[in-house]
């Protein structure tokens, strides 16, 4: 649309001479008039117009294209957790880039470090059980790496035994599950980053799935 203006604007706004005049070259030059009196080609507005509107039409089309096929626009570029936020304003969850104080009751698992901040931090809640999901730092290497917990209704040291005896609970999408008495976890090996915000959910449904199963088990043997 902004090209045809502007195509529109040029071809309107071409320079041209008067009706006693033909062009040669840049000039104008009177018909008839034994001393060749020549004046300037004049440039009128329209075509200025023209050039500048056809110019912001490519400029118009360029970003379209860049838009279209390569500009990633369900993940922020900025934090690369685009699904996780639109879970947050989609559901009501809540997001936040930084969380201090979350793994503070997790500082003797090794994998998460002591004094470690966790980042773009999800919580929600799915099937009536609360979790979370956020990265973290591995301690060797200070590589990024996403973790997901999901906590039980209430503690039970019940669950911990059940759990550990299980085989196996390392199932996809699961890469590393821990328990405890109040939660399961599963750490990743790897961040995890994806375009689709219900691919951040796979490890919360698979963790709740084992929870709901504990459940159904401890509900049949009483």
């Amino acid at each position: 649309m902004i090209l045809a203006l502007g195509i529109v604007l040029l071809m309107n706004g071409t320079a041209g001479c008067g009706p006693a005049e033909t062009r040669v070259g840049n000039q104008c030059v009177t018909v008839g008039d034994e001393t060749g009196l020549a004046r300037p080609l004049e440039h009128s507005i329209g075509r200025l117009a023209g050039m500048l509107t056809i110019g912001l039409g490519v400029l118009v089309g360029a970003a379209g294209v860049y838009l279209t096929f390569f500009a990633d626009r369900s993940v922020s570029p900025a934090t690369g957790v685009g699904d996780r936020i639109e879970l947050a304003r989609r559901e009501g969850w809540r997001f936040l880039d930084v969380d201090p104080d979350l793994l503070a009751d997790w500082s003797d698992t090794p994998d998460f470090g002591e004094d470690q901040p966790a980042y773009a931090v999800l919580r929600g809640v799915h099937d009536d059980l609360e979790f979370v999901v956020f990265d973290y730092r591995k301690p060797d290497s200070g590589e990024l790496a996403t973790a997901w917990i999901v906590h039980l209704p209430e503690p039970s040291r019940a669950f911990v035994k059940w759990a550990t005896s299980q085989e196996p609970l390392y199932r996809r999408p699961l890469n590393m599950v821990g328990v405890r008495a109040d939660a399961i976890v599963d750490i990743g090996r790897q961040v995890h980053r994806s375009t689709e915000p219900e691919s951040v959910l796979r490890q919360v449904r698979a963790l709740v799935e084992i929870i709901r199963r504990f459940e159904g088990q401890a509900a049949a043997s009483s």
